[in-house]
């Protein structure tokens, strides 16, 4: 149920960096790298508003959605538990560890993204999430510290690239 909740929260941020590629694209392709750039921040912001909006829509609706899920007690309150992390974090770090990536995929830089992604993918998700269970004695909160913290890796990566400019210096296709 938590997933469910975490995955719609973020689903505008997705379209945005979905319409981004595009954009991103078209100005590279017009050789306009200043455009390029001005849209991955104003597209960021505008990804940042929407997922602020949706992560404070669904934990006031995550009540009444574990109770018509038909939750048991002790479920229901260990999702709300975790839907209010979401709920602080995923507006902190989630749109600088996606939404940038768009841009440098539109923009040619797909092996960083890769590379990245999977890196802190098996580093932070699995890596800690198994570690925080084994060792540590965590629950299932370990699986979103896990996500937190590749959110917030990736994030911290993607900026540092996008700041860079190394992205630019990829080949757009005609």
């Amino acid at each position: 149920m938590t997933n469910i909740m975490e995955n719609f929260n973020g689903i505008a941020g997705i379209g945005i960096g979905i319409g981004m590629m595009t954009v991103v694209g078209q100005c590279l392709g017009a050789g306009r790298p200043d455009e390029a750039r001005y849209y991955i921040k104003k597209l960021s912001y505008a990804a940042e508003a929407a997922v602020f909006v949706s992560c404070i829509l669904i934990f006031l609706l995550s009540g009444p959605i574990t109770r018509l899920a038909g939750l048991e007690a002790e479920s229901a309150s260990l999702c709300l538990f975790m839907v209010g992390w979401i709920t602080v974090v995923k507006p902190l770090v989630w749109t600088a560890a996606f939404i940038p990536g768009y841009g440098l995929r539109a923009a040619g830089d797909v092996k960083f993204s890769m590379l990245l992604s999977c890196l802190s993918m098996w580093t932070c998700r699995v890596t800690l999430c198994i570690f925080l269970i084994r060792v540590c004695g965590f629950g299932p909160m370990a699986v979103w510290i896990g996500m937190f913290t590749d959110w917030a890796v990736r994030g911290f990566f993607f900026v540092r690239r996008f700041r860079s400019g190394k992205w630019l210096e990829h080949e757009v296709a005609d």
